[in-house]
């Protein structure tokens, strides 16, 4: 019951964070990035420094490579493929297939060969995710971002798999924020993008980015990660464009339409399908906890 929960909580909040870029989509996205991540660093610093959690030299230089691949890289590559004109729904179908790269990672490096349930699962979350955004886009060169964030986001899922955790999730999360938000912010400044007017709106954004997603959805994330495992954590991906869907009709009153409908009962049944084919097989990526 409790992994189900944290899985739930993985969807709401990492599928939140969509609608917070939405929400900031008025503003420059590169000032929108460092800021949401220096408020983000401030929040989790007065949580954790007076903690004064002892984090030995080699699990902060894990974190801080985890924080590159899963914070820096992978959001510069959604944004960056944004700004150059790739479409939201190329980006979503790329960022879909994590969940199958990571279990050929898995197959490949510890002979974990997925059951034919799990096979299915995996190909049937990638329709889902086509059917809800739509298959009408097109893609130049620019779409080698997206596949950046791909690589990133699923590298650093199975490093912390395997990796030994070393510390608790609040302080891994804050060292890759501090290091997430030090690179935003310098590029943010040295491109001259840093300052932007300051408006109610923005203030909303970035708090929602702040507290849901930057805090909410990679923590949850995390959680996922050492308890359900890298494979099992990554087929939670499928849902959540469908649950971005729903989020967009209750803040903005944009009701879902048959695909999204259709796309969000296929995800369902896709990770269904991935779960309950991995409950006999234990994720291995996970042995060095």
């Amino acid at each position: 019951m409790t992994r189900i929960l944290w899985a739930s909580g993985f969807v709401v909040f990492w599928s939140s964070g969509f609608v917070g870029a939405e929400l900031a989509s008025a503003s420059d996205p590169t000032a929108v990035l460092a800021w949401r991540y220096l408020a983000t660093a401030v929040v989790l610093l007065l949580i954790t420094l007076p903690r004064r959690p002892r984090i030995p030299a080699p699990v902060i230089g894990r974190q801080m490579a985890t924080g590159l691949l899963a914070h820096v890289v992978f959001l510069g590559g959604v944004f960056g493929a944004s700004a150059v004109g790739v479409a939201p729904g190329t980006v979503a179908l790329v960022c879909a297939t994590q969940p199958m790269l990571v279990t050929l990672i898995g197959w490949v490096c510890w002979q974990e060969r997925p059951g034919g349930g799990v096979l299915l699962g995996l190909l049937l979350g990638l329709v889902a995710v086509a059917v809800t955004v739509g298959l009408g886009t097109t893609a130049g060169p620019g779409v080698l971002l997206p596949v950046l964030s791909l690589l990133a986001l699923s590298a650093a899922a199975v490093a912390e798999r395997r990796w030994p955790a070393g510390t608790d999730v609040l302080t891994a999360l804050t060292i890759q924020v501090v290091v997430a938000a030090a690179v935003f912010t310098g590029y943010a400044a040295v491109s001259g993008r840093l300052l932007v007017p300051v408006t109610v709106d923005l203030l909303a954004a970035i708090s929602w980015l702040v507290l849901l997603s930057g805090i909410g959805g990679y923590a949850t994330f995390l959680v996922c990660l050492r308890r359900l495992g890298a494979a099992r954590t990554s087929s939670l991906l499928y849902l959540t464009p469908p649950a971005t869907t729903l989020w967009a009709w209750a803040l903005f009153g944009r009701p879902p339409g048959g695909n999204e409908l259709v796309g969000l009962l296929l995800g369902t049944a896709a990770v269904t399908l991935v779960l309950l084919g991995r409950r006999r097989q234990p994720d291995r990526a996970g042995v060095g906890h």
